[in-house]
C-alpha cells in the first residue's frame, strides 16, 4: 500500500508540472485564454491552478 501512496503522489505532482508548464504555453501562444485555459485544465484535473500566472 505504501508503494501505491508513492506512486499516486508521483502522478499528481507531474500533473501539477504538467499545469504549469500548460499555463506557460497559454501565455505565450494563447494569451487571451490564459485565464479560462488555466482554470480549465485544474479544474479538470482537480487540482489547484498554479498559484502564479505568467504575465503575457
Amino acid at each position: 500500500m505504501t508503494e501505491f501512496r508513492h506512486l499516486l503522489t508521483g502522478v499528481e505532482r507531474d500533473l501539477a508540472d504538467f499545469v504549469t508548464l500548460a499555463t506557460e504555453w497559454s501565455s505565450r501562444c494563447r494569451p487571451g485564454s490564459l485565464a479560462p485555459v488555466t482554470a480549465a485544465l485544474a479544474r479538470v484535473l482537480d487540482l489547484p491552478a498554479p498559484a502564479t500566472i505568467p504575465q503575457s
